[in-house]
């Protein structure tokens, strides 16, 4: 089946970081219905050219034998259903259903611009947990051509700036968040886990979007970034700045990229090289205290 010229499917645009993500999917797969965290982002389907696409097919996936080279079978998502292949100019992605009776294939060129997702037999619920990952992959791959980087991180928007503070899983970038929210007037949540940093004419700016992890966040909204902030639990409360290289690598490792594709990452590194070439990156060691949310807030913005 050509998905693109079917006369059963139907056509939906998001706008997300100032990219249009389309999807081309079967009339009885709503994503307008399925997709809750997308509805902000829905666009007119008129409105311009789209920067990715994805396909969504009810077909059987062109499944060979020869699936390709095995990149990793490690997820912390879908845990030993899940496996990532690339294969020639492919990269595959599966997913075993829930019953498990089926696979979810997810097919994308080398840059992800195109990608189709062919669906097994699930429920609606399925279908929205797997294809809001699946997009979440497909764009923080493909956004990288546009000067964009997605990040692990959680936003606060401080009297429009926005503030990302980043860190492994467990460090505590939520429960900061919320210290902001609760000790820093004038502060309100922008992402709490997924949003997409862009380089432009006009400046660096942060982006909400679709997906924030835990945290039903999802706001169509970009802000000035105003810095970056790498959390570390600590005995005490202290904050440095990290200037150069050692900002670099401050915020690498919050990074969406997968190495596999040496031409992404390295876009990946160019574009971050010269975003904390202009935005600064602090090193806060810290309790889960307002004191550090102070402190933080002291070396940003000053004091007041």
């Amino acid at each position: 089946m050509n998905i693109t010229n079917s006369p059963e499917l139907s056509q939906t645009r998001y706008r997300i970081a100032d990219l249009i993500l389309e999807f081309n999917h079967p009339t009885h797969i709503a994503l307008n219905h399925i997709l809750d965290s997308f509805r902000d982002f829905q666009i007119d389907i008129a409105d311009g050219k789209a920067d990715i696409t994805i396909n969504i097919s009810p077909e059987k996936a062109p499944v060979t034998v020869d699936m390709g080279l095995l990149r990793t079978d490690e997820s912390i998502a879908w845990g030993d259903r899940f496996r990532f292949y690339e294969k020639e100019d492919t990269f595959i992605t599966t997913i075993v259903n829930e019953q498990g009776n089926g696979t979810w294939y997810q097919y994308s060129n080398r840059n992800f611009e195109q990608s189709t997702i062919y669906v097994p037999e699930s429920s609606a619920a399925e279908q929205s947990a797997v294809i809001t990952w699946m997009s979440m992959m497909i764009f923080g791959q493909a956004s990288l051509l546009h000067d964009t980087i997605m990040i692990h991180a959680s936003v606060v928007n401080h009297e429009g700036n926005g503030i990302a503070f980043l860190g492994k899983s467990g460090t505590g970038k939520s429960t900061h968040s919320r210290l902001w929210l609760t000790h820093i007037p004038n502060t309100v949540l922008l992402n709490d886990d997924n949003p997409a940093v862009r380089k432009t004419a006009a400046g660096i700016f942060i982006y909400g979007t679709p997906w924030s992890g835990k945290t039903p966040c999802y706001k169509n909204e970009r802000l000035p970034l105003k810095a970056f902030v790498r959390l570390q639990q600590a005995p005490a409360n202290t904050f440095t700045w990290q200037p150069g290289l050692k900002g670099f690598i401050a915020v690498l490792p919050s990074c969406t990229a997968i190495r596999w594709n040496k031409d992404l990452f390295s876009s990946m590194n160019t574009i971050l090289e010269k975003i904390v070439g202009e935005i600064p990156v602090g090193y806060l060691q810290c309790l889960p205290d307002a004191a550090a949310a102070q402190l933080c807030h002291s070396f940003i913005f000053g004091s007041k």
